[in-house]
C-alpha cells in the first residue's frame, strides 16, 4: 500500500476514535444528566389513581350500594397472529379458548383472580400485545327497591358519577377526588418498576347514611305500589 495513503487512512481512523472519546466522555460527563433527564421526560407518563365512590348505607348500618374494584384483560393485537405459540399457549392454560377479534375497548377477560394476573406477568413483561386495567363496578345489594332507589352512575374520565337517584342526589357526598402518580413505561408500555412516584392520593368519598332501614324502605315501597 501507498505510505501516504495508508497514512491518510490511519489519520481518518483516529480521528474517527477522538470523536468516539470526545462524544463518550461528554455523555458520562457534562451531558449525562440532560440526556438521562430528557429520555426521563419522554417515558415517564401520568396515570390517575382511582378513589372509592362513597358506600350507601340504610339507618342500621346495612351496606345497600357500594363499589369493587376489578380487572380486566385487554387485547391490543389484531387477532391470534400478533401471539406467539408460547403466549397463546399460556393464555389457553389460563382462561380456555377466547376470542382475539373483540376490539381493544371490549375485555378479552373480566374479573381476572390476583393468580391470574401474576400468571400473566411474564407475558406482559415480554411485550406481549396485552393490557390489564383496572375497573370499578357499582354494586347493589339483593333488594328491588334499592336498585330502583339508588340511582345509576356514569364513568367520567375515569371518575364514577351519580346521574339518577340517590346517586345524583348525594353526587358531593359520595364522590371520591382521585389521585395521581407517574412512572415509566419500557419500550413495551408496561411500567418499569421502582420508577413509581406518588403525587397525590386519592380520597375516597363518603358514606351515606339513611334515615330509614332496609326494611322500612321496602315497606314503603310496598305500600306505594298498591
Amino acid at each position: 500500500m501507498n505510505p501516504a495513503r495508508f497514512c491518510v487512512i490511519l489519520g481518518l481512523f483516529g480521528a474517527a476514535f477522538i470523536c468516539c472519546a470526545v462524544k463518550g466522555c461528554r455523555l458520562a460527563g457534562p451531558d449525562r444528566a440532560r440526556i438521562l433527564a430528557r429520555g426521563e421526560k419522554i417515558a415517564r407518563v401520568w396515570r390517575q389513581l382511582p378513589a372509592k365512590r362513597g358506600r350507601i348505607l340504610d339507618k342500621n348500618g346495612k351496606i345497600l350500594v357500594w363499589s369493587e374494584l376489578y380487572c380486566d384483560l385487554h387485547y391490543k393485537g389484531a387477532g391470534e397472529a400478533d401471539l406467539s405459540e408460547d403466549e397463546q399457549h399460556t393464555l389457553i392454560e389460563l382462561f380456555g379458548k377466547l376470542d382475539f377479534s373483540v376490539p381493544s375497548s371490549t375485555p378479552l377477560r373480566r374479573h381476572l383472580r390476583p393468580d391470574e394476573v401474576i400468571a400473566l406477568e411474564p407475558l406482559l413483561l415480554k411485550g406481549a400485545p396485552l393490557k390489564i386495567l383496572v375497573r370499578q363496578e357499582r354494586v347493589v345489594c339483593n333488594s328491588d327497591t334499592v336498585r330502583r332507589l339508588a340511582g345509576k352512575v356514569a364513568l367520567r374520565d375515569g371518575v364514577q358519577c351519580g346521574i339518577s337517584g340517590w346517586e345524583l342526589e348525594n353526587e358531593l357526598l359520595l364522590r371520591g377526588l382521585p389521585g395521581r402518580f407517574s412512572v415509566l413505561l419500557d419500550r413495551f408500555g408496561n411500567y418499569m418498576p421502582k420508577s413509581f412516584k406518588l403525587i397525590s392520593p386519592p380520597s375516597n368519598g363518603k358514606d351515606l347514611h339513611l334515615k330509614e332501614s332496609l326494611e322500612e324502605l321496602e315497606q314503603k315501597n310496598t305500600e306505594l305500589s298498591l
